[in-house]
């Protein structure tokens, strides 16, 4: 994993100024991008549009960001005015470098398969490489007890059976749970409190 200067990617040429990544970036004013297997990766355009609605329309007090990378979705739901944002990951130096300190978000450097979750949140965004989903299928159910909403990014649209084995997962260890398909991204949601249910079904209802 490489942390890069955007401008000096924008520089080189390495990506489009237009490409999702960059687009975030100018928009959250975010300077780091991470380079990872040899692509710039960053959060999915469609989960940073569920995320940010999710926060604007939702009265969510608290969100845990796991696997935050550039820490993207932390300063999207900062900008909603959420009070408390925690954010996880096993490299943490983007993330420091591209949230100001006077933002209080909480910065934790731990494994998304080993990290314990000392408190309840609101709201719990799951945004990891897919590669390390079926590694964390057995934590899900772990993820949907500490929260009212769990979100989850898992694929393109376009992968219909592994999308559907995510969500079978999810419906075994939740009481409800919502698709999104966005910008050709699958995403789910889903819930076991009275509170997650209610709050899940008006904005589903909107969206």
């Amino acid at each position: 994993m490489k942390i890069l200067r955007i401008e000096d990617v924008l520089r080189n040429k390495k990506i489009s100024p237009i490409s999702p990544p960059c687009l975030i970036a100018k928009e959250l004013k975010i300077k780091y991008i991470i380079k990872e297997n040899g692509r710039i990766t960053g959060p999915a355009v469609g989960l940073s549009i569920l995320v940010d609605k999710l926060t604007r329309n939702l009265p969510i007090k608290s969100m845990l960001d796991l696997c935050c990378g550039t820490g993207a979705l932390s300063k999207i739901a900062k900008r909603n005015n959420v009070p408390k944002v925690v954010c996880v990951d096993k490299n943490i130096e983007a993330v420091k470098r591209n949230i100001d300190n006077k933002a209080n978000v909480i910065i934790l450097k731990a494994d998304v398969l080993k990290f314990e979750i000392n408190q309840f949140f609101d709201l719990i965004v799951l945004d990891t490489p897919k590669e390390l989903l079926p590694k964390l299928f057995k934590r899900f159910e772990y993820f949907v007890s500490n929260s009212n909403i769990f979100v989850i990014w898992h694929g393109s649209c376009e992968e219909v059976e592994w999308n559907e084995k995510v969500r079978e997962r999810l419906r075994s260890i939740s009481r409800v749970v919502y698709s999104f398909s966005i910008y050709g991204e699958e995403i789910s949601a889903s819930s076991s409190t009275e509170k997650g249910i209610s709050w899940l079904r008006k904005f589903y209802t909107k969206w």
